[in-house]
């Protein structure tokens, strides 16, 4: 994949996308998070005491101008292109970058994941809970599914959505991703039937293609998954 060899980090391709808009912090070093040479802050004056994630620091001094952004907890370009009422955190967003347009999408817009996805996009970052700084842990040409990164396979995931959301017709998501159903829904909804669909899922069950299938699916009314 041309992106992977161009040797940009997914922070990078990020920002670029965005317009590469101008951060705070003119100091030169390695960056601390993705690794890149650059400008940016200084990491001792960025970090707080509430960071916790020094094991997935790299060698270096700063912060890049890239990374500042894709950590940004109240970004004005996020809440414009989003069209929110406020300055939005990026850790709360799925990210994607596609033939250099960013895509900075919520859990409202798994038809546009599943449309992005299919068509292997040089940065596919999916938060499940909005809790966590991705961005820089993403590498081009991979999924990163939360703190998972995988190789993408669009079709192993499409494979398991009908069957899962055939399935969330009757049941939870919890059921549908631990295995354990309540015996009325199982009644209810059909045995036969039920056990021919939930035999298709037993050998995927703990895969991380499994995970971003359960996460994208749809009830038939999107808002309700």
């Amino acid at each position: 994949m041309a992106i992977e060899r161009s040797g940009l980090r997914c922070s990078q391709l990020i920002w670029q996308a965005a317009g590469s808009p101008p951060m705070a912090g003119a100091a030169s070093g390695r960056c601390c998070l993705c690794g890149a040479a650059g400008c940016g802050a200084r990491f001792t004056d960025w970090v707080k005491d509430t960071f916790t994630n020094y094991d997935l620091l790299k060698p270096g001094e700063i912060i890049c101008h890239a990374c500042l952004f894709c950590v940004e907890e109240k970004s004005i370009i996020l809440q414009a292109k989003t069209g929110r009422d406020k300055p939005q955190k990026m850790r709360t967003y799925s990210h994607f970058v596609e033939n250099g347009e960013w895509f900075a999408l919520s859990k409202a817009d798994k038809t546009k994941m599943r449309e992005l996805l299919a068509q292997r996009p040089q940065v596919a970052v999916i938060a499940d809970s909005g809790q966590k700084h991705l961005l820089f842990r993403a590498r081009p040409g991979w999924w990163q599914f939360e703190e998972v990164a995988v190789l993408p396979c669009w079709d192993k995931v499409a494979a398991l959505l009908p069957v899962i959301e055939e399935l969330m017709s009757a049941f939870s998501k919890t059921e549908i991703d631990s295995g354990h159903y309540q015996q009325r829904r199982i009644m209810q909804f059909g045995i036969e039937k039920w056990r021919t669909l939930d035999r298709q899922l037993e050998e995927v069950r703990l895969t991380t293609h499994f995970q971003i299938a359960l996460f994208l699916a749809q009830k038939e009314n999107p808002h309700d998954s």
